[in-house]
Formats: C-alpha cells, structure tokens, sequence
C-alpha cells in the first residue's frame, strides 16, 4: 500500500450543519442566477400591457419576488438536505461506513487546523 494515501472512515454527517451550509449556497446561487432572470422578467412585465402578454407579468412583476424566491428555495433545499442527509447516516450505520482516501501532504492529522504561518 501506498504510505502516501491516509485512509480514514467516514461514519456520520452532521445533517443539520450539512443542510444550513447547502441552504445557504442554494440561496446565494439563487441570487446570483434567479435575480438577473426576475430582473428581466420585470422589464417584460412593466411591457405587459403593450402585449407581451400576461405570462411575463406572472413571472416577475415585483421586487418581493425577487427576495422571496431565494429564501423559498433555501428552506426547501434546507428541510431536503436534512433529510437526506439523515437518510445518508442510516446507510452509513447499516453499511459500515464509507472509505475515504486522502493524500498526504506533510501535515499530520493534528496540525490540521492550526495556524501554520511563519513568524517573522
């Protein structure tokens, strides 16, 4: 085996961590991909009465879409995560958990996380 590969065991994800960290990016994805979208769809909307039609209108006639679709989409993606991520420690304790491999690169286990700049 190589002695470059640390071999470690992974048991058990904290689901509630897990899914606040996968809501939050859902909700910043969101406003980074969904507000440009609502933006747009606002400007056809405001062109609604000059015959762009109603369904532009639906789509994004507001501001209050644009905050509300975020949270909507990070509470969904919250309450989902942390199902599943339930769902995944179930598997791990009836599997045995899952083998990771990872690379040595010259720290051992207990520097990881200590501050390892230079003091000048």
């Amino acid at each position: 085996m190589n002695n470059n590969i640390l071999r470690l065991k992974l048991k058990r994800v904290d689901p509630v961590k897990y899914a606040t960290i996968a809501a939050i990016l859902t909700a910043l994805i969101m406003l980074i991909v969904f507000v440009p979208f609502m933006l747009l769809f606002s400007l056809a909307g405001a062109g609604a009465a000059s015959g762009l039609g109603e369904g532009a209108a639906i789509f994004g006639g507001s501001v209050f879409m644009i905050i509300l679709v975020p949270i909507i989409y990070g509470v969904m993606v919250f309450i989902l995560t942390l199902i599943s991520t339930s769902l995944l420690n179930w598997i791990l304790k009836k599997t045995g958990g899952l083998d990771i491999d990872f690379e040595k690169t010259g720290l051992e286990i207990s520097q990881i996380g200590q501050d390892q700049r230079i003091e000048q």
